[in-house]
């Protein structure tokens, strides 16, 4: 599982290129093997409005997330590559958003059933 933030003027950024496990390809900074502490310190920084948004990939697969403050979030699923993105209208608040995603990073298959989806 790898965590991918935006590249420039993230003090985010900056904490976990040090890490040693990141990669800067263009397209924001790829954290691998992100651990549950990363992934909230990189939630914390979106709520804090410091990233524009937090993406979490998993095989062909991701979940991503963009907000700032209580919300709302937009939050975001890709299922497979072609399948199409799927969103949950009119966003979630922030202590939903950071369950969803601390349980996609655990494995926990039940991390989406709390909201309903919709193609966008």
């Amino acid at each position: 599982m790898q965590m991918r933030l935006p590249e420039a003027g993230s003090p985010i950024a900056v904490l976990v290129n040090g890490l040693g496990r990141t990669i800067a390809d263009g397209s924001g900074i790829a954290v691998e093997g992100v651990t549950e502490a990363q992934l909230g310190e990189g939630l914390a920084a979106l709520a804090r409005g410091e990233i524009e948004y937090v993406i979490l990939e998993s095989g062909g697969e991701f979940v991503q997330a963009a907000g700032e403050g209580a919300g709302p979030y937009a939050l975001q699923f890709n299922p497979a590559p072609g399948d199409g993105l799927l969103e949950v209208p009119g966003g979630v608040g922030e202590a939903a958003m950071r369950a969803a995603l601390l349980a996609y990073r655990r494995g926990d298959p039940a991390w989406r059933r709390p909201f309903q989806w919709s193609a966008m």
